[in-house]
């Protein structure tokens, strides 16, 4: 299995679990936008 650091520049292209799959639902979105901001304060995913 292959790690995948997410960061601010991947996030956008990681597949990062099957509910999280469609770039363009609003709950994927928001989930995204989420996971942007705990990036910043230092969360690794």
């Amino acid at each position: 299995m292959e790690l995948v650091r997410l960061t601010h520049e991947n996030i956008g292209q990681e597949h990062i679990c099957c509910a999280l799959t469609n770039n363009k639902d609003v709950q994927v979105v928001s989930k995204k936008e989420w996971l942007r901001e705990r990036l910043d304060e230092g969360l690794v995913f």
